[in-house]
C-alpha cells in the first residue's frame, strides 16, 4: 500500500517510534512535516464526522478515506468504514 515509505506513525529517517514532537529522539530529524500532515488528517477526520452527522455521506466518505491515506489510524480505520456502510445503506433503493 505505502510501498517503500514508512507509515506516518514512525520517523522517515530512522523509523524510531513518533513521539509527537517536532524533533525525532533518535536521529534528530525535522518532523514538523510529519506533524502537520498528522494534524491535517485529525481535522479531515473532524471533517467526516461533521459531514456524517448532517447525513452528507459522499463528503463524510471522502474526508475519511483522504485522511486516512494521508496518517492512517486505527480509529480513522473505523470511521472510514462507518463512512462508507452509511453510503452505501443510502444507495441502496
Amino acid at each position: 500500500m505505502n510501498g517503500d515509505r514508512p507509515p506516518a506513525s514512525v520517523c522517515p529517517v530512522c523509523r524510531a517510534r513518533f513521539r509527537g514532537v517536532a524533533t525525532c529522539s533518535r536521529c534528530g530529524a525535522d518532523l514538523t512535516p510529519l506533524m502537520r500532515l498528522a494534524a491535517h488528517a485529525y481535522r479531515l477526520r473532524y471533517q467526516a464526522r461533521h459531514f456524517l452527522h448532517k447525513g452528507d455521506c459522499p463528503k463524510a466518505l471522502a474526508s475519511a478515506e483522504t485522511a486516512q491515506r494521508l496518517h492512517a489510524t486505527p480509529e480513522g480505520h473505523l470511521l472510514h468504514w462507518l463512512c462508507a456502510a452509511t453510503y452505501e445503506q443510502i444507495l441502496k433503493p
